[in-house]
């Protein structure tokens, strides 16, 4: 008879040695690095379309973008950002002669390379000017200019090393049309009905030295000395003390729309005018004032980004100003969002499915320590050229003189005014005494129903 399996002393494992476990995972390490060596020299085509989806630029993009050489980036400078770039082609194209000689060399006028330069600096990565891989047509379309401008202002751009094309655009071969599929296929989540063919160019906006050296530095404003001012009113027998204001000043430990201060005249509102008395009315400039457009998108925007609400608005809890709106308008102007196009709706859901497309999500705002700059990252990484959501959801449904930012607010505010509306027609909820009247009617029912039916049984039995 043989022994029961629980009278055997089986042999309890014995914990590796550190010299045995390092040798153990150096040769898996080494087993997997030839398993992959062996796969790569049995299908090459699939380690090319592996490189070219690893070389492709980072943000969501549908179309392959060819692959710029080693080293090719490293020899352009690049620009401080897309203000001074265009400002530096402005200059450089007006008054020096080396930008003369190459209009006239190349046959375009100063205004339309400026055109030129805006449409490309339109889809330059904001940083640092590079990644510009727009089609000559998406560029036409966009600027209203003739692809023959573009081509001469793309040469007066290589003439004066204020644009270098880091790769050329050609046909593509079968190796980058699969992997051109396959970047389709994961930006939209479904394969692509036609197969993209060709790829663009891919320039680089750059700001060389001796360009950056010709354009004089901004004069920064004379600011009049108070002792300057001081002896002239002297002078004059003017007084130089201030007008007391008739307004009382608002306590710094209220709110800024407490009661104990005044809501009708704002802080900033009472420095301006101070500001205009001691500079002058005359050196005044006018407060630039951002499109509505705009700064709906940013109040949008921020709304539905909880890391955002912690930096900027109120706090709902002290009322003290955290941070102003007009930071987050900057950030969209900078990113070049048309918000005529994109609303603040579409700005954050295209974010989140780019987060969740990486594996990211929004951070806690209490571990962050620069929402802003996050936001400014995250937007620069994404491509704003193609339609917006809006665009898609209102086609054809946009009044005269109408963009699609606006229609949308108009949609929407004519359905919440529906919804009020017919919402207001319903009659009011039932009362309890009116759903028990019921319930007990709708059991007497079925009480009456199953009894006829047991009496119908009994007479056919």
């Amino acid at each position: 008879m043989s022994p029961e399996v629980s009278d055997v002393d089986f042999p309890l494992p014995q914990p590796f040695a550190d010299e045995e476990w390092e040798a153990i995972v150096a040769a898996a390490v080494a087993n997997v690095a030839a398993i992959e060596a062996a796969q790569d020299q049995d299908d090459p085509a699939e380690a090319a379309v592996q490189n070219l989806l690893e070389a492709q630029p980072a943000g969501t993009r549908a179309a392959l973008t060819l692959p710029v050489p080693a080293g090719a980036c490293a020899r352009t400078p690049t620009w401080h950002s897309r203000r001074y770039w265009l400002t530096l082609c402005e200059w450089i194209a007006a008054n020096t002669d080396r930008g003369k000689t190459a209009l006239k060399r190349h046959g375009i006028a100063a205004e339309t390379f400026l055109k030129v330069c805006a449409a490309h600096a339109e889809y330059a990565d904001s940083p640092t000017g590079r990644d510009v891989a727009a089609t000559l047509a998406t560029l036409a379309s966009r600027s209203k200019l003739s692809t023959d401008q573009l081509k001469r202002g793309r040469r007066v751009l290589k003439t004066l090393e204020l644009g270098v094309e880091l790769a050329r655009g050609k046909k593509l071969n079968g190796h980058e049309r699969e992997a051109a599929a396959r970047l389709y296929a994961q930006a939209h989540g479904q394969a692509p009905t036609r197969l993209q063919s060709g790829a663009a160019s891919v320039w680089a906006l750059s700001a060389p030295l001796w360009a950056v050296e010709a354009m004089p530095a901004p004069k920064k404003p004379k600011r009049r000395s108070q002792r300057r001012s001081a002896r002239r009113a002297r002078k004059t027998g003017a007084s130089t003390s201030r007008p007391v204001s008739s307004v009382p000043r608002r306590s710094p430990r209220s709110a800024p729309q407490s009661s104990r201060g005044s809501f009708l005249v704002c802080l900033s509102v009472r420095k301006d005018h101070q500001a205009r008395e001691r500079a002058g009315e005359e050196h005044s400039t006018p407060t630039r004032i951002r499109p509505l457009t705009l700064q709906r998108a940013a109040a949008e925007l921020v709304e539905r980004v909880p890391a955002l609400r912690a930096v900027v608005g109120l706090d709902e809890a002290t009322g003290k100003r955290r941070g102003h709106i007009g930071s987050v308008c900057d950030l969209l102007v900078e990113a070049g969002i048309d918000t005529t196009r994109w609303t603040g709706a579409d700005i954050a859901q295209v974010l989140n499915h780019d987060g969740a497309a990486r594996g990211w999500m929004w951070p806690a705002a209490e571990t962050m320590t620069s929402p802003l700059r996050l936001l400014a990252f995250r937007l620069s990484q994404l491509d704003w050229s193609s339609p917006s959501l809006t665009e898609r959801k209102i086609h054809g449904r946009e009044l005269a003189g109408e963009c699609p930012a606006e229609a949308a607010y108009r949609l929407v505010k004519a359905h919440r005014r529906t919804r009020a509306t017919v919402s207001a027609k319903l009659a009011p909820p039932a009362s309890d005494e009116h759903r028990r009247a019921i319930r007990e009617k709708l059991t007497a029912d079925l009480a009456a129903k199953k009894a006829a039916r047991a009496l119908a049984s009994v007479r056919v039995g």
